[in-house]
């Protein structure tokens, strides 16, 4: 199948106002998909679609609503009554920062709401329609710091680790019925807020890879394997990591995001 037959003739990416979302967006144009974008800015959402039909030609649709809304699944099932999704993308994230006793617990609860109840609600109603039709694809980007526990965003990594394991376990599901599931690792990209938040040098030192880079890679191990990584040097990372004693490596991690509160 062409890309459009397989994924298309719509593609859904939540979390697409910008960074990341905006380049799955362009990505999915770029192969000849229709794009719905969802996030919570709606001014910004219309420029990267005006963006997106501009450079593509093709049809966008934009969504203006909070990932965390307990109706969510509401709001996306009647803007995309009418189309087509044959690819889902979600991207979205909240992420609590600081100790965990010392955060408002309604932040934790967010935190679940956005990376684990919303792309559970999401994928369960845009995957049963592609494994009616035999074809589709869902991608759940999850986290470097879902591989493992980590001080400062305790909650943040639980959750984007369910994601991992939603998306591999899908995988195996999903593949008998024609449909491809990811479980997308993201690691440092220079994302705009992590570019304006982060020192030039503590960015560089990160080895983050442009958005752009990190869409590409998508759409490179899509269909390859429960499984994906946005830098192939997080992957050889996260196997060597294995091999070590667990304390080790959570405590390596705790000492690269501890100093980031305080």
């Amino acid at each position: 199948m062409e890309f459009n037959e397989r994924y298309g003739p719509w593609a859904l990416v939540a979390g697409a106002s910008e960074g990341l979302g905006a380049a799955f967006a362009d990505e999915c144009a770029s192969r000849g998909c229709n794009v719905v974008l969802i996030a919570r800015r709606a001014h910004v959402l219309d420029e990267t679609a005006a963006k997106i039909r501009a450079a593509h030609g093709v049809e966008t649709r934009v969504l203006a609503a909070d990932l965390g809304s307990s109706d969510i699944g509401d709001m996306v099932a009647e803007a995309t009554d009418d189309i087509e999704v044959g690819l889902f993308v979600y991207n979205a994230a909240a992420a609590p920062m600081g100790p965990f006793v010392e955060v408002d617990l309604a932040e934790h609860i967010v935190n679940i709401a956005v990376n684990v109840t919303t792309p559970t609600v999401l994928t369960h109603m845009l995957a049963k329609k592609m494994v009616a039709r035999g074809h589709g694809g869902v991608v759940l980007v999850s986290s470097g710091g879902a591989l493992q526990g980590m001080k400062i965003f305790v909650s943040y990594g639980a959750a984007k680790s369910y994601e991992l394991m939603l998306g591999e376990g899908l995988w195996d599901e999903l593949r008998d019925h024609g449909v491809d599931a990811l479980a997308y690792v993201v690691g440092a990209t220079a994302t705009p807020h992590f570019v304006e938040s982060t020192d030039k040098d503590a960015v560089e030192a990160t080895g983050a890879i442009t958005p752009e880079q990190a869409a590409l890679r998508l759409f490179e191990v899509l269909g390859t394997g429960p499984r994906g990584y946005s830098n192939p040097r997080d992957e050889a990372s996260a196997i060597a990591n294995a091999a070590l004693p667990r304390a080790e490596v959570v405590a390596a991690t705790g000492r690269i995001t501890g100093p980031l509160w305080g």
